[in-house]
């Protein structure tokens, strides 16, 4: 049981790794290509121009150099080798020698330990110059006012390709970052791209029954019902699920958010009504119509009866044992089912868009997924030095001089790790999906953009060989058939993003694990007969009366500010 629970862990962190921008943090991988002309010209911090002006140099050094205090997390089980440490290492010595930047950390602590630490730096006046937070804890700061407006440093001294990594999330995270025309944080968007529901289906299955491929809700329903009746594995017993799912209730691999999005329901998301007014979307009528053909699904045998008892981990080896025939999950799913298609070449997953209840088309939910913010304390002589260390984490530097082994990976000891301020792409799979596309069309491996992006090589490469017949290609053929679907999706404005764009309101963080735990309770036994169907409308009435009215009222109040 450990092994196979290790296994699938490492298949998610591996999709991560390779596709998932942020702080997965292959961004670096490029960090070490010789600079252009133009980057390397200047080494100052201002020079003077033709006209006169100081023009300044982003990459330059701020003269004389500057002491700068931080705290930061770090993981217990991060490496080191060569007599490095968290406070001096090849991140820290770039700091130092590229911009006159000497870092000092105030502290370092364990994750599960840094916001006990925050909290007291805070409320003693202790903070350091630069610190990494998160939505809750910046939120706090703004409404101390203890946070720099850096909206000119990051103006002036920002890269052109810092600032576009920082706007291609289309202006999201900067907008959560701004108060009343201030930017007082900058934020790590890994994007929400991979975050959006697929619906998988066994096809073989597909084609052994005569089925057509899903267009509608409808047709999912019947799906269902056939994989549980007409016995498409062929072994002339009733034992295949039509529908996965776990106690977990949402979430991927596998969770029922992409089945409510099929009724133009959200839950867990927050929506603008039809008056433009923000509400809570698991509350809504939508939800009651979903909820109710579930439990009816349920009561048919159609979804998988132990789903209420059942975890991830036993949800692949059901379906790893070809058992499973559908389910709502994310787009890197299939490298969870290489020892079911290693038993059986002739299981055959594909993705689909999600199917619409009506004309309707589905919008498949994705979150606000900004969770981190660098931010300056107010009263820092030298706030453009956070932008600078931004900077550092997208530039490409010389190799020679900042070799890979030194300042991203060596081994499997995670140099990037040392780094302050990360980089991340929001967008990461869009632009993987472009430029393996259009090196798979010419059959040329160069039009790849691996500095930036070194999972597109396996994709590429992984492609190719399944095209040749190598069944070995087979995971990441499909996950990125799966991320075509989403592009179409990204292209074509087709996600819906919660509306509620910041870190937790102050009710949300005192009572929404209680509101979310009884949410989920009320719906599994809904779903599983075990409560009526009326006890949606209790179950709204109490989150309203718990706490969701107040929460509600915040998010109003939030809306209004920007």
């Amino acid at each position: 049981m450990k092994r196979k629970s290790a296994k699938w862990i490492g298949f998610t962190v591996l999709a991560c790794m390779l596709v998932l921008a942020s702080a997965c943090a292959k961004e670096n991988e490029g960090n070490n290509a010789q600079p252009s002309n133009s980057q390397a010209s200047q080494t100052n911090e201002g020079a003077a121009n033709g006209g006169g002006e100081t023009a300044i140099d982003p990459m330059g050094k701020i003269d004389p150099p500057i002491e700068v205090t931080a705290i930061r997390t770090l993981d217990p089980t991060t490496k080191f080798e060569n007599g490095e440490t968290i406070d001096n290492n090849a991140w820290t010595k770039l700091y130092e020698n590229e911009f006159g930047i000497k870092l000092k950390y105030l502290w370092v602590s364990d994750p599960s330990q840094y916001e006990q630490k925050f909290n007291i730096a805070m409320a003693s006046g202790q903070l350091a110059d630069i610190m990494p937070v998160n939505g809750i804890q910046f939120n706090q700061l703004v409404e101390a006012d203890q946070l720099v407006d850096l909206t000119e440093a990051l103006e002036k001294y920002g890269t052109p390709l810092a600032k576009e990594m920082l706007k291609k999330d289309g202006g999201v995270g900067l907008e959560s970052a701004t108060f009343n025309g201030k930017l007082l944080g900058l934020p790590v968007n890994p994007g929400s791209f991979d975050f959006a529901s697929l619906l998988w289906i066994r096809t073989d299955w597909l084609e052994k029954l005569n089925l057509p491929e899903p267009k509608t809700m409808e047709d999912v329903f019947k799906i269902a019902e056939a994989f549980v009746n007409q016995d498409p594995d062929g072994n002339n017993k009733k034992d295949t699920q039509g529908l996965g799912a776990t106690k977990d209730f949402y979430g991927l691999e596998p969770g029922l958010d992409g089945f409510f999005n099929g009724y133009h329901a959200y839950p867990k998301s927050w929506v603008a009504d039809a008056s433009g007014n923000i509400v809570y979307g698991s509350i809504q009528p939508e939800m009651k119509q979903a909820l109710e053909k579930l439990q009816q699904m349920y009561k048919d045998g159609y979804i998988d009866r132990e789903f209420g008892v059942k975890d991830k981990e036993k949800f692949i080896q059901t379906a790893n044992a070809g058992k499973l025939g559908m389910f709502f999950g994310a787009d890197w799913s299939p490298l969870l089912f290489l020892d079911g298609k290693a038993l059986d070449e002739n299981m055959e997953w594909k993705p689909f868009q999600l199917p619409s209840i009506d004309g309707q088309k589905a919008k498949p939910q994705t979150p606000y997924n900004v969770n981190q913010y660098y931010v300056v304390r107010k009263g820092m002589e030298h706030p453009e030095a956070v932008v600078k260390l931004l900077n550092a984490a997208s530039y490409q530097w010389d190799r020679t001089k900042y070799p890979l082994t030194d300042m991203n990976q060596n081994g499997d000891v995670g140099k990037w790790q040392y780094a302050l301020v990360q980089a991340s792409n929001p967008i990461q799979n869009v632009e993987l999906y472009e430029d393996v596309k259009n090196a798979l069309e010419k059959q040329d491996e160069s039009l790849l953009n691996i500095a930036s992006n070194p999972g597109q090589a396996s994709f590429y490469k992984a492609i190719n060989a399944f095209n040749g017949g190598d069944k070995s290609g087979w995971g990441y053929t499909r996950f990125y058939d799966a991320i075509e679907l989403l592009y179409d999706y990204h292209k074509n404005d087709g996600f819906q993003m919660t509306e509620f764009i910041s870190g937790p309101t102050p009710t949300m963080v005192e009572k929404q694990a209680t509101l979310l735990k009884m949410e989920l309770e009320t719906f599994t036994k809904i779903v599983m007969g075990e409560s009526s169907i009326d006890a949606f409308d209790e179950f709204a009435a109490n989150w309203k009366k718990l706490g969701g009215d107040t929460i509600t009222e915040e998010v109003a109040k939030w809306k209004a500010s920007r």
